[in-house]
């Protein structure tokens, strides 16, 4: 099946229809012949924003940015304040200084009132829970942590959706034809029946999602995902429900957590929103608990089959261990929650009693006794997955003793299959067929996942058919391998998942098993799942988008775009377009650690991107190194920027602030003027063509906060973009020669929100050819553009999943406005803007409207 992740668009803003502004006096441009001047002037009928712009007849290029803001008390240079009819001046010169060749040959150009309407989608493949060309390494909590096969036919696979989240919960039919998405939260629903998650109500009656954190970003008070550790989803018999467990909280104790298949959760959020200080697990699995000197952690590759009558259900793969900085110190051989046991819990009591147990005094205790018998340390137990027939035997994976053993209902064991490193098993309602996946590696020590078939697990020994799967990359405590049988009319579809893999079909049928999909390999496969940093190159509307890493992804063809990996190695970008350079924060640049780089400079229009020295120097490194903070779940980079002279400005930690790099080409490094000192939460950086500089950070606490968002956490951690006007100059080839004493301007707006903890992945705000600036503000969701002056222009954005696409093509649920998750980075061209979504894990480009163009006569 051909699947193509991009959309061609309606408006999705509201078709513009007859003009509302009109114009009193279209453009007229005229020439003074004393001043050699060129003057602009037009009269409109009402207030509103509007553009002027010096304009090649030719081919339509802007040669000139001349004004752009709202009209009225605070309308921005050089438009006139309190006026409808305006003169704009023009020298003759482009927007570098330069004169323009046949400048009289040029016309003015003036749009009036700007909108945007929902063009394209690119991404957001509901196939995409791995990326092998983002990397996976001990700090990517890449996972699959849960596959369930509904009776209605219906199929959930519950996974990390990008290097560092955040998870999917993504409904399929039994052929993985894909249905639509649970988590993150879909929008349309009533506001009553998804409180459960907690949500922040806006006052049109919808709502957006409340975040326990924003590194992941984390889209729920539940659970269900936090701070990179997400919840097993687990097999229950109900076909509307969905079960999620977590455990590891303390000694016997896993947090439950039930939500619909249609997304909603009915509860009273109280019984398992987490709080500030306390989390409130909904459910004790007890009553009996280990040993007081075990009662650290729960751990384990989590195992749940329900029994076939549904009043109770089967655990295994858990065991009771005390712990040190995540790593197993002992291992509990006496409690109740020991090793190698499989419990049988009553769903209604909650009440677990051990239903089998291997002896103990064959259990392995020692890292490496333990490394040794299960074929690896992380995320292996004595006995792992377990399943019933419909008769009631039980099936459980002895990964210790390298079997399958059955056991009857009473757990009297009645058959066993040799079979080395068993880890999950499921079996044919309709046939009695046996499948088993066994599973090796290690946290640093790739391993295989494969998938046997007995026909008759009655007396079979030895499979009928033994299938490699996938190899497997780091092995983490909460990941093993899944397998679920769905029966149709064709055949048996057995479904496989890992990590690594991430998920594949197989149809056994009368010619065996036969791959039916492979959700990594269906064409057009999304492998740019990361979004979080993002630029356009304002001459070609070529987008570079930055994953969770340090690898760069560009889109260079809006007819049939496509994330295109080009090989550069950076965790910032600045794009020169007047030079046509690309500016990267190099990493590792002669340290072992990702937190300290150069800025380094390369040709952009050349498909290799090859190093762009400067001058007789030999090096396209140009500062010297500098630090950022290391978190573990990600690079805190804070953006670097490049003016229309060269000169570059790099936001790094509180003890460099912001520094701006100025010099020749003949030395380097350059030497930095230090502009200001910075907060911790600070991030996002850019130029003008005039030389002057915005960064955002936070600085006070918001003056104004949007209706429903009053108790939000995150609003306190809110930024704003402030300007720093030149004390150099363009032409000097010094932009700050000196620091300046301050901001020249502050605009106060909701510019983030920042991660509090450890800034990753801090907002990017773009500035547009005429001081326009376009920001996030990630948690509400929304973009906004103002002028110069800090006039809004518009505003857009609602919540919606990637299900939601405004009308486009694929539209499962509609929005009353542009659908947003948490967009994260912004970006402008002349006849653009971009909006890369960090949690949608899609790039939406939206064209500019206006209510009304006209060009000089």
């Amino acid at each position: 099946m051909k699947y193509i992740f991009f959309f061609f668009a309606v408006l999705a803003q509201g078709a513009l229809s007859a003009e509302r502004i009109k114009w009193v006096h279209k453009p007229q441009l005229s020439f003074d012949e004393q001043n050699r001047k060129w003057h602009v002037k037009f009269e409109i009928d009402s207030l509103s924003d509007v553009e002027v712009a010096m304009v090649d007849p030719a081919d339509s290029t802007i040669v000139r940015h001349l004004a752009a803001g709202v009209l009225g008390p605070k309308a921005p240079s050089p438009l006139k304040p309190n006026a409808l009819a305006q003169r704009i001046e023009w020298n003759g010169k482009d927007d570098y200084g330069n004169p323009v060749r046949n400048a009289s040959e040029m016309v003015a150009r003036v749009r009036v009132g700007m909108n945007v309407s929902l063009e394209q989608i690119v991404g957001g493949d509901p196939y995409a829970f791995y990326s092998g060309e983002m990397g996976d390494n001990d700090h990517s909590p890449w996972a699959i942590c849960g596959l369930e096969a509904k009776s209605d036919g219906k199929v959930y696979v519950w996974g990390h959706s990008s290097n560092l989240g955040p998870p999917a919960l993504r409904q399929y039919d039994v052929d993985g034809n894909y249905l639509r998405t649970l988590f993150p939260m879909p929008a349309g629903k009533d506001v009553n029946a998804m409180k459960g998650w907690g949500i922040n109500g806006r006052p049109d009656g919808t709502y957006t999602p409340k975040f326990n954190q924003l590194t992941d970003p984390s889209l729920t008070m539940t659970f269900l995902d936090t701070s990179l550790h997400m919840a097993r989803l687990l097999p229950s018999l109900d076909p509307n429900r969905l079960t999620f467990w977590r455990t590891g909280l303390g000694a016997g104790s896993f947090d439950r957590m039930t939500m619909n298949t249609d997304g909603t959760i009915a509860e009273d959020p109280a019984d398992y929103l987490l709080g500030p200080l306390v989390r409130k697990p909904p459910f004790i699995l007890g009553p009996v608990e280990p040993n007081s000197h075990f009662m650290n952690s729960v751990l384990g590759p989590i195992f749940v089959c329900p029994t076939s009558d549904g009043k109770s259900f089967y655990l295994s793969g858990v065991y009771a261990a005390t712990t040190i900085y995540g790593s197993v110190r002992e291992i509990d051989v006496e409690g109740f929650w020991r090793d190698g046991q499989v419990w049988k819990v009553d769903v209604q009591t909650r009440s677990a009693k051990v239903f089998f147990a291997l002896d103990k005094r064959g259990l392995p205790i020692t890292r490496k006794e333990r490394s040794a018998a299960y074929g690896g340390l992380n995320g292996y137990s004595a006995i792992h997955g377990i399943a019933v027939s419909e008769d009631g035997h039980v099936f459980v994976c002895d990964r210790l003793n390298k079997r399958i053993i059955v056991l009857d209902e009473q757990g009297k064991s009645v058959r066993e299959i040799q079979i080395e490193h068993p880890d999950a098993i499921a079996i044919s309602k309709k046939t009695g067929v046996l499948y088993v996946t066994t599973r090796d590696g290690d946290y640093h020590r790739p391993g295989t996942v494969q998938l046997l078939k007995y026909k008759d697990w009655r007396k079979d020994n030895e499979p009928a058919e033994i299938i490699k799967v996938s190899k497997t990359g780091y092995t983490r405590q909460q990941t093993h391998s899944y397998v679920v049988v769905c029966d149709t009319e064709k055949g048996s579809n057995v479904w496989v998942a890992h990590t690594q893999m991430p998920v594949r079909i197989y149809r056994d049928g009368v010619n065996g098993l036969k791959l039916l999909k492979d959700f990594y390999r269906i064409e057009g496969a999304q492998r740019c799942l990361g979004f979080d940093r993002m630029q356009v190159d304002p001459n070609t509307e070529d987008v570079y988008l930055l994953d969770d890493r340090d690898a760069v992804w560009k889109i260079d063809n809006w007819k049939r775009p496509t994330f295109v990996k080009i090989p550069l190695a950076t965790a910032s970008i600045a794009i020169d377009a007047r030079n046509r350079r690309i500016h990267t924060r190099t990493l590792r640049d002669g340290s072992s650690s990702y937190s300290t780089g150069r800025v380094a400079r390369f040709h952009l229009d050349r498909d290799d991107y090859p190093p762009a020295n400067y001058g007789d120097t030999g090096t396209n490194r140009v500062t010297p190194k500098i630090t950022y903070n290391w978190c573990f779940s990600g690079n805190s980079d804070k953006g670097i920027a490049v003016a229309p002279n060269g000169n570059l400005a790099v936001v790094g930690d509180p003890r460099d602030g912001l520094r701006i790099f100025a010099g020749s080409q003949t030395k380097v490094p350059w030497e930095a003027t230090k502009i200001a000192n910075l907060p911790h939460n600070a991030g996002g950086v850019r130029f003008d063509l005039a030389g002057n500089l915005y960064v955002g950070y936070v600085d006070k606490k918001p003056t104004t906060v949007p209706s429903g968002f009053e108790n939000d956490s995150h609003m306190a951690a809110m930024g704003r973009i402030h300007k720093y006007a030149p004390t150099g100059s363009l032409k000097s080839g010094n932009l700050f020669p000196e620091a300046p004493s301050g901001p020249s301007q502050t605009y106060d707006l909701l510019f983030g929100s920042f991660e509090t903890k450890c800034v990753t992945r801090s907002p990017r705000f773009g500035v547009d050819g005429y001081g326009r600036i376009y920001y996030p503000t990630n948690i509400l969701p929304r973009v906004t553009v103002i002028d110069n002056a800090g006039n809004e222009i518009l505003r857009f954005g609602t919540y919606g999943n990637r299900d939601s696409m405004a009308g486009l093509p694929g539209d499962r649920v509609p929005t009353k406005g542009i659908p947003l998750a948490f967009p994260n980075s912004v970006d402008a061209t002349d006849n653009y803007v971009y909006v890369a979504d960090m949690v949608n894990l899609r790039l939406l480009r939206l064209k500019k409207i206006f209510e009304a163009i006209a060009l000089s006569e």
